[in-house]
């Protein structure tokens, strides 16, 4: 007899090494079930099921733990054959694959064609970077949820659901960007010549992720009325960040507005593109502004990954180019602040000296997704990227409200 725990027939999956028997059988169960709750594509909520399990595994939780939240999951998830009827009908293939993002119907083909090249490639995060860069201009879609599902998978290791966030992605395709390739408008995808030292720390110094947002600032304060958009830009958060993608003009004004992304500087650029996220979080912690920070997590682990196999860098930057067009239109929907909050100096060192440990017990103990995924990402951030007070702080204030989103000043200079 089958149920709908049944994994689809042609999975072929990995155990990780580094994750217990119940994570690794909860992961291939739910490789069965189609990426947003009741199978919706499109408008629907993402499954965040395994996206949390890796999350909590990630913050040190026991099988006891894991199993708690397990049996809280409510449960909405869409078996995709037998509850969907889905069929792979072998059409895709992986020369013609591209022609069908977007389309709800073929996720199991797509799942197919990305299995296929990630069981014959030397270097699967080097193809996963190349099919990033390839659906770049989609690279928002669905709050980023894609994007951060492939991220987890590429944690645990397994092809399968590598392939599984990449099908996600393909399915959740839209064209933010109206087709505008500005993968390289500052540093034209060359290097031409290895900048001195001293040349890259005067330029680093002046040309920041949180300079930049200055200078738009400044720009839409004295020149605003001057912007031309080609749409009405309105509705939701969510959807404005979407409509500002495609604008020519507010492109034109992030890229000339300074943050010049490019291969000497990447990671110290992923740095400082993160701590404007976050800060914007801060500002204002909401949905959109709690996805920037996890899905700028999810991009900076896909890139050191992906740099430690010596990827295309060209490609990467490409992708952080779009994640800063996206972000800095959120920064613009929410009110382009001159300043970003700061810590308050008087809480600083209380806070600072909060240890992750502790935090991560406390956040395992609230069952909220969008809040344990937040707490997993500051501590990554922390960990991998840089050891910011700010990465605690957001914490703190999420854990004293029990709140994903909290409203208190807590921890801000006034």
């Amino acid at each position: 007899m089958t149920t709908i725990n049944t994994p689809l027939q042609d999975t072929r999956f990995k155990p990780s090494k580094d994750m217990s028997a119940l994570v690794n059988g909860l992961l291939k169960q739910d490789s069965a079930f189609h990426p947003n709750l009741g199978g919706v594509t499109k408008g629907g909520m993402s499954n965040h099921y395994p996206m949390t399990i890796l999350s909590l595994q990630g913050l040190g939780a026991s099988d006891e733990e894991i199993q708690h939240f397990t049996d809280m999951w409510p449960r909405h998830r869409a078996h995709l054959t037998q509850q969907l009827n889905l069929k792979d009908r072998q059409i895709l293939n992986e020369k013609n694959w591209q022609e069908y993002l977007g389309q709800a119907d073929f996720v199991l083909e797509f799942r197919r064609v990305f299995l296929t090249q990630l069981q014959n490639s030397e270097s699967p995060n080097n193809y996963v970077a190349n099919i990033l860069y390839q659906m770049r201009n989609g690279l928002p879609m669905g709050l980023f949820h894609p994007l951060i599902r492939i991220s987890f998978a590429m944690i645990h290791g397994d092809k399968g659901l590598i392939a599984d966030g990449l099908a996600y992605m393909a399915i959740r395709f839209s064209d933010l960007y109206s087709g505008a390739d500005f993968s390289g408008v500052l540093n034209e995808n060359k290097i031409t010549s290895k900048p001195s030292s001293e040349a890259l720390s005067k330029k680093s110094e002046e040309n920041t992720a949180e300079n930049a947002w200055k200078k738009i600032h400044s720009f839409i304060e004295t020149q605003g009325q001057s912007i031309q958009f080609t749409q009405t830009i309105q509705g939701g958060s969510l959807h404005i960040c979407e409509q500002l993608c495609r604008e020519p003009a507010i492109q034109s004004l992030v890229f000339e507005n300074g943050l010049d992304i490019n291969h000497e500087i990447l990671m110290q650029s992923v740095a400082e593109i993160s701590m404007c996220a976050l800060r914007l979080y801060l500002h204002q912690p909401a949905l959109t502004t709690l996805h920037a920070v996890t899905s700028c997590q999810a991009l900076a682990d896909i890139t050191q990954r992906c740099l430690a196999e010596q990827t295309d860098s060209k490609q990467l930057i490409a992708l952080w180019q779009h994640y800063w067009i996206w972000l800095t239109g959120l920064y613009i929907e929410k009110g382009y602040p001159k300043n970003l909050p700061k810590i308050d100096a008087n809480l600083e060192t209380e806070i600072a000296l909060k240890d992750w440990k502790s935090l991560a017990i406390s956040a395992r103990n609230i069952p909220e997704v969008h809040l344990i995924k937040m707490v997993y990402s500051c501590k990554w951030f922390f960990e991998n990227i840089e050891q910011s007070v700010y990465y605690k702080l957001a914490v703190v204030k999420i854990l004293k409200e029990r709140n994903a989103h909290p409203r208190s000043p807590y921890g801000l200079a006034k």
